[in-house]
């Protein structure tokens, strides 16, 4: 008898995500889950007080399974809790319909604040009383919803666009505009343990020509001009990844010169990875090293000119070999550009995904670049490069087992 009640539960529960995505298309009309939730548990109290006594038997089949299933576990506290929980609501003479609304209102304060998580405890509390069937049906919408809610996010994203030029005033907008749409923050802060956070800024999806112009001063080859459009919001480090971050992930220090907030350095490629596979391991996940299309349309914010500040840098803009100082700086140290980025010239060379290989002359989409290559590409220019090696579109590539190099540092992206 138990699974009537159960199957019930099932069906009320498992219409809520349909009458959400009806909604889609026309988010004014839409009614908050809590809303649907609420209306559902009232539809069955009706159902459940014209049978009582036939839930009623219901509910003490739950009753006894539950205890079967502490028994058989051998859990003493949990026979205990659940003894007390059947004595207290048959010696009271309860509606069996309360059972039901007290068990569903957890749920609907769950649902109120976060409807995947109301799914995943409501899946861990079947398949801990052994309720397979009841586990695997809430499994399968709860795909539905997560697959749901990315192509919602995806859906809204896409509206939020920037092409390039764009003002500084523009981008804040327009970044303002996209965490509301998505439900995010602007700027993020992830928690690395012991104080230290990474900090991460939601950019949108945009369009602007990347490479260089013929007539700039001091371009090379490798920067052939083309349109390049990225059609998904990205997470980037506000920063670049600093010794203390790589610490608290990787348990040491590589840099030369050992101060927390200065970005660690003497890093290859592959130990960039390394310390990206460890912090997924750690966090939900989601985070890489930037494209070089990625990277590059941070850098320039929506700009045109050599560098993200005009066509000029002077050692008040960034931290490269005219400024003298012949060491990275703690990050930070200079202004940001209008994504809210900082030191995407100079201090350290930042390390991408890229394969080194030539640009095409074509439009392209979300490049990721060459297939394979004999080096991996470095950008933005370091504290020992002159000011040609600083410019938005500057590249150069290096081994990706290279890490002797004060020079070598890197950013995070996150794409989710």
């Amino acid at each position: 008898m138990a699974h009537k009640l159960f199957s019930l539960v099932l069906m009320l529960v498992l219409a809520l995500p349909v009458v959400i995505f009806a909604f889609a298309g026309d988010e004014s009309k839409a009614p908050a889950p809590s809303e649907i939730m609420q209306k559902q548990i009232a539809d069955a109290v009706k159902v459940y007080a014209e049978k009582k006594e036939v839930y009623r038997k219901d509910v003490l089949d739950l009753f006894e399974r539950k205890e079967k299933f502490a028994r058989d576990k051998g859990d003493l506290k949990m026979i205990s809790l659940i003894k007390k929980e059947k004595d207290a609501f048959f010696e009271n003479d309860k509606d069996p319909t309360l059972f039901f609304v007290t068990d569903q209102k957890r749920f609907l304060e769950l649902a109120k604040l976060d409807l995947i998580k109301a799914y995943e405890k409501t899946i861990k509390d079947c398949l801990k009383m052994k309720l397979d069937v009841e586990a695997e049906g809430f499994s399968k919408e709860l795909e539905k919803i997560r697959a749901g809610k990315i192509k919602d996010e995806e859906k809204k994203a896409k509206r939020i666009f920037l092409e390039a030029p764009f003002s500084a005033e523009e981008a804040k907008t327009t970044q303002k505009e996209l965490a509301k749409s998505l439900g995010k923050l602007m700027d993020a802060k992830i928690d690395l343990g012991r104080g230290v956070k990474l900090e991460m800024v939601l950019i949108p999806a945009g369009k602007f020509m990347m490479g260089s112009p013929g007539a700039e001063v001091s371009r090379r080859e490798n920067e052939t001009q083309h349109e390049v459009t990225l059609t998904k919001p990205i997470y980037m480090g506000k920063y670049e990844v600093t010794q203390e971050q790589w610490q608290a992930v990787m348990g040491n220090n590589p840099s030369s010169v050992k101060v927390a907030r200065l970005p660690v350095n003497n890093v290859s490629w592959n130990d960039c990875q390394d310390f990206i596979g460890k912090l997924n391991a750690y966090t939900n996940g989601g985070y890489r090293l930037p494209t070089e299309a990625e990277w590059e349309y941070a850098c320039r914010a929506g700009t045109t000119t050599v560098y993200s500040f005009g066509d000029n840098i002077t050692p008040k803009d960034a931290n490269f070999l005219d400024s003298k100082l012949g060491a990275p700086v703690v990050v930070g140290r200079y202004k940001p550009n209008a994504f809210g980025f900082f030191d995407m010239h100079g201090n350290v060379l930042e390390w991408c995904e890229d394969w080194d290989a030539n640009y095409p002359a074509e439009p392209r989409t979300d490049p990721k670049g060459a297939g394979t290559g004999k080096g991996r590409m470095l950008r933005g220019g370091s504290f020992l490069d002159n000011a040609s090696f600083t410019r938005s579109s500057n590249r150069i590539g290096n081994s990706p087992n290279e890490r002797n190099h004060a020079q070598f540092g890197f950013r995070l992206v996150r794409i989710n």
